[in-house]
């Protein structure tokens, strides 16, 4: 499983930065000291060859803490970039997040003329298990969810939570035979896992939607269908 508005457009400051890492500190270095050694010498701004390497050391050092710095920053923005993606809930893919890998892979199968199939899953009942138990039960559900979802689908699908208790599922490629037995599959391992509460097993069910597209719909017209199979389905 790879853990709905526009891709996000790399920002400057990422190549800027990427940039400044492919620097090869050492060899820099070098070219500094044959740089300024001559022009130095021929100048008596440093009397001794002790004091020029002294002096491209400490510039050594100071490139080196700089590279250091960056690569923090490095660090920093990747994680920023995750959580603008994630749900902090379920660690899945957030609405942005899972919009964009579907705007990506919609691409692709439209550039390649190949179908796939999307589904929405919207638990049942979920408000009254807010109401009677609380949030945190809630939460716990949600979670619980999520890591059931995970562990039928194919490393190439795109989950998401996508709203309160609903779940998006992308299966690019897939045929609807095989979008069919994942339904079921889906439905299965949420009804089998039991959520203890206070004593309490809570069990779980969900109406899930599909919409089953062959590489020219829009993304709009494939949301929209699904979105209302599952309202069909839950209705019956």
């Amino acid at each position: 499983m790879q853990n709905y508005t526009n891709l996000q457009k790399p920002n400057e400051f990422s190549h800027r930065k990427k940039d400044l890492t492919q620097y090869d500190l050492s060899a820099r270095i070098t070219e500094l000291s044959n740089q300024l050694s001559p022009k130095l010498k021929s100048k008596d701004q440093l009397s001794t060859d002790s004091e020029l390497n002294t002096t491209l050391q400490l510039a050594l050092l100071a490139m080196e803490e700089a590279e250091k710095r960056i690569k923090r920053q490095e660090t920093r923005i990747k994680q920023l970039e995750s959580l603008s993606v994630t749900d902090e809930l379920t660690q899945l893919l957030n609405r942005r997040g899972f919009l964009q890998q579907f705007q990506v892979s919609l691409s692709i199968s439209q550039r390649n003329k190949t179908g796939g199939s999307l589904m929405i899953l919207d638990l049942d009942k979920f408000k009254q298990i807010n109401d009677t138990y609380g949030h945190l039960a809630g939460d716990e559900v949600l979670k619980n969810v999520g890591i059931a979802i995970s562990t039928v689908v194919r490393e190439s699908d795109i989950v998401g939570r996508i709203g309160g208790d609903e779940f998006s599922i992308l299966m690019p490629g897939a045929s609807p035979v095989t979008v069919t037995k994942r339904i079921s599959q889906i439905h299965s391992v949420i009804s089998k896992v039991k959520f203890p509460w206070n004593h309490k097993n809570l069990i779980i069910n969900g109406s899930i939607g599909r919409c089953d597209y062959l590489g020219h719909e829009n993304e709009q017209e494939i949301l929209n269908f699904a979105d209302t199979s599952m309202y069909k389905q839950k209705a019956s």
